[in-house]
This record gives structure tokens, sequence and C-alpha cells, in this order.
């Protein structure tokens, strides 16, 4: 049986770290295929991906990735649970036999997703503690330290949903080597204005260099714009804008000069700092629980890039009615109503067409 390796990134921007935990994946499975399910332009915690996800994609090809698919808005803007859930789907669509991830520690995964299931009922929520230490507390129930081991989580939930779904995908993890700096500290860094360069391939640095980076600081106006121009009624039909949260919005947009001010206005010991950002970011882009629905209800499999040993296995994935896209055509613009609209946003700034026009990285390919 072909060896299919699947696994889920951000790339967020693609870094050092990432190119070890690829060649780690080669040199201990020796996989046939190795396949990337990568976030979109937006990042779980309700931020704009630093680098667009054709660059993103084509320096992962380039370092040893065979097949990159994006995973939409409506998966990758979501908590741990539901991110897992349209990840996983993504890679039981893709024909993937083999889940990797990196982790902190040894765990069995297996037996704690197992615990989670069949506990789920049984935990008590401490309405007097924040959602965020609700969850931390109920994973320590199970023996589970996520505040100090956050990776984890991902792991947990992915293999979680594969239980769950009853996918015939096995689990795989690679070491997490904690000394290497992450993603965000490359972030904190470039925006520091101070040099990352030994911590990211030339590729990435490049693309920094070449690309317009956006951030919070640019949309706000946009934000602010939503939120004053509609009623409460309007604000309150967005996606997870629930429990007078939109009365807040309403309040507190008027004393705020920034979004960081407004994420502190707004956030309480309910709601986390990412919980409050992924609302922002619906509210921005106007987003509705049908339109997340409907993704989760039709997945789709989109295209970014590929080398030749992506290429030839994209070719028995054809064969089957898995819904390929490499192209936006008008068929497509109706499935991909919410990513484009959410990558137009994002060009507000950046002036940078994300789908029309746009055909996958394509690396030694005839």
């Amino acid at each position: 049986m072909t060896k299919v390796y699947g696994f889920v990134a951000e790339f967020n921007p693609f870094h050092n770290g990432h190119k070890l935990f690829i060649d780690k994946i080669k040199q201990e499975y020796h996989p046939d295929v190795l396949i990337a399910v990568m976030s979109g332009n937006f990042v779980q915690r309700g931020d704009f991906a630093v680098l667009d996800k054709w660059s993103r994609a084509q320096i992962a090809i380039d370092n040893g990735v065979d097949l990159v698919v994006e995973l939409p808005f409506a998966y990758a803007v979501e908590p741990a649970q539901y991110f897992a859930q349209g990840s996983m789907k993504l890679l039981q669509l893709l024909g993937v036999n083999e889940l990797v991830f990196g982790t902190e520690q040894k765990l069995d995964f297996d037996e704690l997703a197992k615990k989670i299931i069949h506990s789920r009922t049984e935990f008590q929520q401490n309405y007097h503690l924040s959602s965020a230490e609700n969850l931390t507390q109920y994973y320590q129930t199970l023996g589970i330290d996520i505040a100090k081991l956050p990776n984890q989580l991902l792991g947990i939930n992915y293999v979680t949903q594969l239980i769950e779904q009853g996918y015939p995908i096995h689990v795989n993890t690679i070491q997490r080597d904690s000394s290497m700096f992450s993603a965000t500290e490359i972030r904190r860094r470039r925006a520091q204005k101070l040099s990352f360069t030994e911590l990211v391939p030339s590729a990435t640095e490049k693309a920094f260099d070449e690309q317009k980076i956006v951030s919070w600081d640019d949309y706000f106006p946009y934000l602010k714009f939503q939120i004053l121009s509609h009623s409460v009624e309007e604000l309150h039909s967005n996606y997870q804008m629930v429990e007078g949260l939109e009365y807040k919005l309403k309040k507190e947009i008027k004393q705020s000069h920034n979004f960081t001010e407004l994420v502190e206005r707004v956030k309480s010991k309910r709601y986390t700092m990412a919980r409050i950002r992924r609302l922002m970011m619906y509210t921005l882009l106007n987003v509705k629980e049908s339109e997340i629905n409907n993704v989760y209800n039709n997945p789709y499999l989109r295209i970014l890039g590929f080398n030749e040993c992506g290429r030839n296995y994209l070719k028995g994935l054809k064969k089957s009615n898995v819904d390929l896209i490499t192209r936006v055509g008008k068929k497509e613009q109706k499935q991909l109503n919410l990513e484009i609209r959410a990558d137009e946003i994002r060009q507000l700034i950046t002036e940078e067409e994300q789908n029309f026009g746009k055909i996958p990285y394509m690396k030694g390919v005839n």
C-alpha cells in the first residue's frame, strides 16, 4: 500500500524548524507521498498570515513537501476542535493513511483521545473561571498540562476527530526541538526590525522583502466601519456573535483607538483573547454561520502547489469523486465564495490578487 503521509500547518512563516520537521518525517517514516494541509491567508488565532498562501506553499514544496492543499477560512479560523475537524476531513478526502504531527513530549494520544470522548459529559464547568481556565482544568483532570505544552492540544484534537469520525488514518509523531525559535519569535523580530536570517530559509526572507506584510493595524478602520455602520441586530447575525457581544462591540468601539485596545476592552473572564480576535475577523468579513456550515457540508480540495510526485498522486485522486480545484472559474466562485471575499479584504491593503488567474506552483513538472 502507498504510504501517504499528511500533516497540518500554518507556516506563518515557514522557518528552519519546519524544514527540520519535514526532513525528520522523511528520515523516520520514508513516505511515498508527503502532503501538507495549510491554512490559507488567515490563521487560527484570528489573524492575517504574514505571507500569502501562494508564497508559503511554494516555499513548502521547495523544502520537501510533495503537495500543498489549502485549509479554508471556515476551518482555519476556528478553535482547536473545529480546526481539527476540518483539517482531518481534508486529509481523509486526500487519501492520507498516516497522520504526523509535532509533539513536545511522547504521549499515548490514542488513549488520551478516548478518555476525552468518554469524559466530556462528566466534566462540570466552573463559571467563575474563564473558558481557557476551564479548558486547562479539564485537560489536567486527564493528566494533560496544555498550559505548559500548548502544541499537545491540537494533536489530541486531531486524534479525537479521527476516532469520532472513524477515519482509517494511523497516527505518528515527531519530537519537537524546543530549542528552535518559533514562528511567533520570527514575527516578533520582524515587527521590531531585528534580524531573523538564521531562523528561516532564504526564500522566506526574500518573500518578506517582496510582499506587503499586513496586520490588524491596517484593518482597524475597516473593522470600525463594520461595527459602527451595522445595527446590533445585523452584528448579531455574524458567526459566533453570542451573549450580547454585539452590544459590547458597539459600546467599546467608540472608546477604542486601535485594534489592541478594542480587544482588551471586549475580552472578559469568559472569552479568551484568541476567541475575541476570531470574532473580530468574522465581523470584519461579515461571516455568517450558514457560510461556515456550507463549507463543512461541502468540502473541497484547493490545490496550492505540487512537485512531480504530488502531480502523479493528484492524477489518481482525479479518478475518485473528490472535488479538486486548481483554478477559479464560474463554478468555483460559488464554492469559494467565503474564501474569495476574505482574500479580497486582504487585497485592500496588499493589492495582490489571490484567486483569479492564479494556478498552483508546479516544481519540476513538465
